[in-house]
């Protein structure tokens, strides 16, 4: 036998060691419920059936109303998008979702190539109604989308024809308008309408329904980012700009309708010194309309506005940040009005502080006389009554999970408690119940937590908001109830916290909570507190040294506490390798290098065992472990990369921890667990709930055998466990 088939022969024989089994079908994935989150950026209701609405996330999918749950369903998952989309941290926000008016099982979706970047994007056609998805011809133009772009919040980008479920356009943030009339086959740009300014571009296209002949809708309306309004008669065939200098020609459009009258209105927006507005144009005439005194004016910003289907006379615009005015004559009077938000069934919801909502869709309900439907920020929210002086907004968010996850841990004896953007940490009683309880009810940002060994409810977090504006946007402390309630360290409190102590990961001491180790970014040293965080000191590294941790905005783990050893820690640079400190953090030494330049850097210390050590070192590389504190590793076999790595109860008859592991195994992603320190793995899930987004953190249950905790990159976060 030839040395290169030995060597094939040998490596087929390690890989089918390395694997063990797929468990798939013997494990049960359910969401950890959170209930909204995200950004919730748009909403489509269809004029062709009650109760079928869609709404959309700026971040990662879209979903279908089940009126019958009355919750939401996601529609963007591995098994209803087309093979050739789906791939581990693929998923994207939905760019625009919308159904057809004139059928009312067709629908229609744009997302990106990849997330969080202006890249070229790809229409999607379903006719079940999101169930699955087929690609049309878009791709091919190369026309950029950007889900989660300043552009977001406008009108939805897609507009099918009432008429005619085969004419669709798309409204694009740099590249103009386009149309397809054979429901995405081929697709053709409309020349007569300018590109716009970036990066909103395009930014409302709707249709007069009234206005419908041979097939098609006749009169339609563009409007373009400081390019003006243009109008159609004769269904696309010629278009005529329709505004002047009054009527917002370099103005900020951001949301427009028509009336059953053929009355079209539209909104503009008030910032960076442009003029807010609220216009309409009837039988060739523009009127301004925008509500005036304190609360209105030319220096607010329009962001929504919606005609009652069952009278044409009544309106609604509002201000992006949730103030709304209501007029009963087309806009001729308005009476102001704040809100009140009434969620029994997220608790959550109803008790945040905050006084801003970030407008997304409006739209009255063209079958429920008096309901209007609102997609903001936080979730989805609906009202019967515009009349009070607070409008009350009711949730309903149910099956909606859209918060970005940073970290989950799962300490012994504990509960599961979830770290995120914007809505800081939530400690899970119950994962299957809408009860998770959230750290602070302001605007806020957790980007690290960690647990005591000696005292699994004493927990600490790095909790930083990205908005400055807000109150208390430094709020790092600890927990002495496994998480349910936290405390500021008395640094933060008393602003003696040295300032470049930002961002970043933090860890405690297995004996002593008082010893925890904080490192920020910015590329900046750790730094240590003896005292549980009234002073703060750099840690010595023996001369100056680069962490390589930059951004702030990074969900990387380089650093651990050990879970055995006193006053242990490790710390690991793509430059220079692992160090270690036994002192508490104050002084780290270089004790070895798993991987040189791996930039992943999640690093986990086992439970239960002295100087054990995972390391996932990411794309391009594999798992590595080390049993000596870092001085020496070997790489687990079978493992081609480990995006992310988590450690849970040891199986029966077992005495070490199960892994788990989110990676790829022979070109196969998925979640794989290891019964026997990496020796071999089992399968246990391609995609958790179908959702093909990048996984930020995972752990495992520390009590129960098989249960493991993953917290998506912008999908909330999931839990699997053995049926």
């Amino acid at each position: 036998m030839s040395l290169s088939r030995v060597c094939s022969f040998t490596c087929l024989l390690l890989l089918a060691q390395a694997t063990a089994a797929d468990l798939s079908s013997s494990y049960d994935w359910k969401p950890m419920k959170i209930g909204g989150g995200g950004w919730l950026v748009g909403l489509s209701i269809n004029s062709a059936e009650k109760d079928l609405l869609y709404t959309r996330a700026d971040v990662s999918g879209g979903y279908r109303w089940i009126p019958a749950t009355s919750s939401w369903k996601q529609v963007v998952t591995a098994s209803s998008m087309p093979p050739e989309y789906v791939g581990y941290a693929k998923y994207s926000g939905v760019d625009s979702l919308v159904g057809a008016p004139s059928d009312a099982n067709v629908a229609y979706m744009t997302l990106g190539s990849e997330p969080y970047k202006a890249t070229p994007g790809q229409v999607f056609r379903s006719t079940n109604r999101g169930d699955t998805w087929t690609a049309t011809q878009f791709l091919k133009t190369g026309v950029k989308v950007e889900a989660n772009g300043e552009g977001r919040q406008d009108g939805e980008r897609l507009a099918v024809d009432p008429a005619n479920s085969n004419v669709v356009y798309y409204a694009s943030i740099t590249d103009g308008l386009w149309v397809t009339d054979n429901g995405g086959e081929a697709w053709t740009k409309v020349a007569a309408i300018p590109a716009g300014k970036s990066p909103h571009g395009v930014s409302t296209v709707v249709f007069d329904p009234a206005a419908k002949s041979a097939g098609r809708t006749q009169v339609i309306y563009a409007s373009v980012e400081e390019g003006g309004v243009f109008q159609t008669k004769d269904a696309g065939a010629n278009w005529t700009k329709i505004s002047d200098g009054a009527a917002g020609d370099a103005g900020k459009p951001r949301d427009a309708t028509v009336g059953s009258d053929g009355t079209y209105y539209i909104v503009y927006d008030g910032e960076k010194g442009a003029a807010g507005a609220v216009w309409k144009y009837v039988a060739g005439k523009w009127t301004d309309i925008t509500p005036q005194g304190k609360e209105g004016g030319k220096d607010k910003s329009y962001w929504a506005i919606t005609v009652d289907p069952f009278d044409p006379q009544h309106i609604i615009a509002m201000i992006h940040g949730g103030k709304t005015f209501v007029s009963s004559d087309q806009g001729g009077s308005w009476s102001f009005h704040t809100f009140t938000l009434k969620s029994p069934n997220i608790p959550w919801l109803e008790s945040q502080t905050n006084w801003f909502l970030s407008t997304g869709q409006l739209a009255f309900d063209p079958h429920d006389k008096g309901k209007v439907w609102y997609a903001e920020g936080f979730g989805v929210w609906w009202t019967r009554d515009l009349g009070p002086e607070e409008i009350p907004w009711h949730a309903a968010s149910e099956g909606i999970e859209e918060v970005c996850g940073n970290d989950v841990i799962a300490p012994p004896g504990g509960k599961p408690v979830g770290a995120m953007w914007d809505t800081g940490a939530f400690y899970f009683n119950d994962v299957d119940k809408y009860n998770a309880q959230r750290s602070q009810p302001t605007f806020m940002s957790t980007w690290s937590l960690d647990w005591c060994p000696k005292d699994p409810k004493f927990m600490v977090g790095v909790f930083r908001s990205h908005l400055d504006f807000v109150p208390n946007a430094k709020s790092s402390g600890f927990s002495t109830d496994g998480g349910i309630t936290w405390t500021r360290f008395s640094a933060v409190a008393d602003g003696t916290l040295p300032k470049e102590l930002d961002y970043g990961v933090i860890a405690v001491a297995a004996d002593n909570p008082e010893h925890i180790v904080w490192c920020p970014t910015g590329n900046k040293l750790p730094y240590v507190t003896a005292n549980r965080g009234a002073t703060w000191t750099q840690s010595n590294f023996g001369g100056p040294h680069e962490t390589g941790h930059q951004s702030p905005y990074t969900s990387l783990k380089p650093l651990c506490a050990d879970r055995v050893e006193p006053d242990t820690f490790y710390f690991y640079t793509p430059q220079e390798g692992l160090f270690r400190s036994t002192d508490g953090g104050a002084a780290f030494a270089k004790a070895g290098n798993p991987l040189p330049n791996r930039w992943n850097a999640i690093l986990k210390s086992t439970p239960g065992r002295a100087k054990d050590l995972w390391f996932a070192a990411g794309p391009g590389s594999g798992l590595f472990h080390s049993a000596d504190g870092g001085t020496t590793w070997k790489q687990a076999p079978g493992i081609d990369m480990a995006f992310n790595v988590g450690l849970g109860k040891a199986a029966p008859g077992s005495d070490y921890p199960t892994i788990y592991v989110a990676g790829l195994v022979a070109g196969s992603p998925g979640i794989y667990r290891s019964t026997d320190q990496g020796a071999t793995w089992d399968k246990i899930v391609a995609y958790p709930l179908g959702i093909y987004d990048a996984i930020d953190a995972i752990d495992g249950d520390k009590d129960t055998f098989g249960e493991v905790y993953i917290s998506f990159s912008a999908t909330g976060f999931a839990y699997g466990k053995a049926k």
